[in-house]
């Protein structure tokens, strides 16, 4: 399979808000590419920690209670160099995310249309 070919790509969905979760991750699937969806921003940590393979693409929500989506991006980072992020937000601006040292590849602000969460997904797995 090409690298642009979704199928080849495994994306992690993080969002405590078990619906939006759930539609974001089906519309990833729609676009062909492989899922695994977390309710639980803790079982998403582990789950990063453990991952064999890693994923190829994190989309995370920001505010996900006990943690922020940009704690998950630090740790697929530490796990792999490889690991391209997505922080998608309906509660803060892109521009907090220049407080952290950790930074995600891309940010999408909520509510957000499927082609360009799918045009967003389409740009990091071909970088």
């Amino acid at each position: 399979m090409s690298q642009s070919d979704p199928k080849s790509h495994l994306v992690y969905v993080v969002d405590d808000n078990a619906l939006l979760g759930q539609i974001t991750a089906q519309i990833i699937a729609t676009g062909g590419y492989e899922t695994r969806f977390f309710n639980d921003p803790i079982e998403a940590r582990e789950a990063l920690h453990q991952a064999n393979p890693m994923p190829d693409v994190l989309v995370t929500d920001f505010d996900l209670g006990p943690l922020h989506g940009i704690d998950l991006v630090q740790v697929a980072q530490e796990r792999s160099a490889a690991v391209k992020s997505m922080i998608v937000s309906g509660t803060v601006q892109a521009g907090i995310l220049d407080r952290y040292s950790t930074k995600a590849d891309r940010f999408l602000s909520k509510p957000f249309r499927a082609d360009d969460l799918l045009a967003c997904l389409e740009e990091l797995t071909r970088a």
